[in-house]
């Protein structure tokens, strides 16, 4: 029998097919859908079946002999799908009419063809159940299982004789059949890890842009989000800007009622009604500052603040605030000083009202958090940036280096405890480095803790005709 002629021719069959195919895959089918590559690959190992079968030794009344079952047992290592190994099976089995006809050896060939592809789509959820099984220990388990299978059902079913076969046929058949599978799952193993990498790049790419999908959802998300908070802070600004403004007009009629109480009590031995009408003014006061804080706030944050622009006397301005102080200095016993350095200018060009908001809160804090020690404020010139520095000092309870960004928060100081030993709203520093923004300038801290606090306000000399 001519056995060896017909595998080899097969052998160099399948291998020209498989290398052809691998070069139209590359070029042709590189970003062709999936399902396009599937078909095509179902197609191509239908084909390789039908030419195997077409180059095979065909025994006299008996059944053909050929490697029909290389590329089934091929499928079972590319597909991952039952279904597709299934269909190449029973493609192969309808082609094996195609080569000699309907005929008694061509029914029970696709017979026996039929019941390797059951085989092989077992295999293949078999290897979906395992999936850690190499290349190398698949590709022995299919060749085996699918030729020992062949065997079978071709002693069952085949129109030969079953002794004849066994004993005369099969010994040669089945070897060579194994030797020369195993020889092109070899050379072809190249091929299928780059199947493997296609489809592994595959399903990648695809949980990426289902990635880059679910990103962009969330950022439209975020967006959507981020329209409705500016909204909100909009709405509160606007809100907190218009009660300052309600609060403050009767607010103002307590003040001067208190007052007018006040002038009219004074002189009045043990006079109950000036002291309360003197808790009220003072107390009103406070409110007024309060509400005047939130109001200034609320204006930065709107971009609502207005500022008067013009030239600014140093020595006047820090003047007054050394008077204003003075006496709370005092009361603590506390070294209260103004130093002006000989480099800085008579005057700069700024909005005074403003400015004096900003030291008087900066001053105001260094006093209350100062118990011992020394207070001071040097005014003094940084030639190189041509601007005017005002640093305030004291020697007071410090802030803790983590801490120091947190003050300069709305509403909030170092420590939540501090709320209640010294009072306060948490409002005066937020207002100063925001107001010091707007001057052009900017407000930075050196602190540390249990030695004192370093605020220094640096604003230009002229005003950056940038600026409102």
């Amino acid at each position: 029998m001519n056995f060896y002629v017909a595998f080899f021719t097969n052998i160099s069959i399948l291998i020209t097919c498989a290398y052809l195919f691998n070069l139209i895959y590359k070029n042709l089918f590189k970003n062709a859908s999936s399902l396009l590559k599937n078909i095509m690959l179902i197609i191509t190992f239908i084909f390789s079946g039908w030419l195997a079968m077409m180059v095979g030794v065909q025994v006299p009344n008996g059944p053909v002999f050929d490697l029909r079952v290389i590329p089934i047992i091929f499928a079972t290592l590319m597909f991952r799908s039952p279904l597709h190994v299934l269909l190449i099976g029973l493609g192969i089995s309808v082609s094996r009419f195609m080569v000699n006809g309907i005929t008694p050896n061509a029914l029970t060939g696709s017979i026996n063809i039929a019941i390797l592809a059951l085989v092989s789509a077992g295999l293949v959820i078999l290897y979906q159940r395992r999936q850690h099984c190499s290349y190398f220990m698949k590709a022995t388990v299919s060749l085996l299982t699918i030729n020992i299978a062949q065997v079978t059902g071709i002693a069952l079913f085949g129109a030969l004789n079953r002794e004849l076969y066994l004993k005369q046929i099969m010994p040669y058949t089945l070897p060579l059949s194994l030797l020369l599978g195993a020889f092109f799952l070899f050379i072809i193993y190249d091929f299928y890890k780059e199947q493997l990498l296609a489809i592994e790049l595959s399903q990648k790419n695809k949980i990426l842009e289902k990635q880059k999908q679910e990103l962009l959802e969330t950022h439209r998300e975020l967006e959507d989000k981020a329209n409705q908070i500016l909204k909100s802070y909009k709405y509160k600004s606007d809100f907190m800007s218009n009660m300052s403004h309600e609060l403050r007009t009767p607010l103002n009629s307590i003040i001067l009622l208190s007052e007018l109480i006040r002038e009219n009590e004074t002189g009045k031995a043990d006079n109950e009604n000036f002291e309360y009408a003197d808790i009220i003014h003072t107390s009103s006061n406070e409110l007024l500052r309060i509400i005047n804080d939130i109001l200034d706030l609320s204006k930065a944050e709107a971009g609502k603040m207005e500022l008067e622009w013009g030239e600014i006397s140093i020595e006047d301005i820090t003047q007054i605030l050394y008077h204003q102080l003075a006496p709370f200095a005092d009361k603590k016993q506390l070294n209260f000083e103004v130093l002006i350095d000989e480099a800085v200018p008579k005057v700069l060009m700024s909005d005074g009202l403003r400015l004096s908001q900003i030291l008087r809160n900066l001053l105001s804090n260094a006093v209350k958090f100062t118990n011992d020690g020394t207070v001071t404020l040097h005014v003094t010139m940084d030639s190189i940036s041509d601007h005017i520095v005002f640093i305030v000092k004291d020697t007071g309870i410090g802030i803790d280096e983590e801490n120091q960004k947190l003050v300069f928060e709305a509403f909030l100081q170092e420590d939540s405890t501090l709320n209640r030993k010294y009072e306060g709203t948490g409002l005066g520093l937020s207002i100063s480095q925001r107001l010091a923004n707007l001057l052009g300038g900017n407000l930075t801290l050196s602190s540390k803790k249990g030695i004192g606090s370093e605020f220094i306000l640096s604003l230009p000399l002229h005003r950056n005709t940038n600026q409102h």
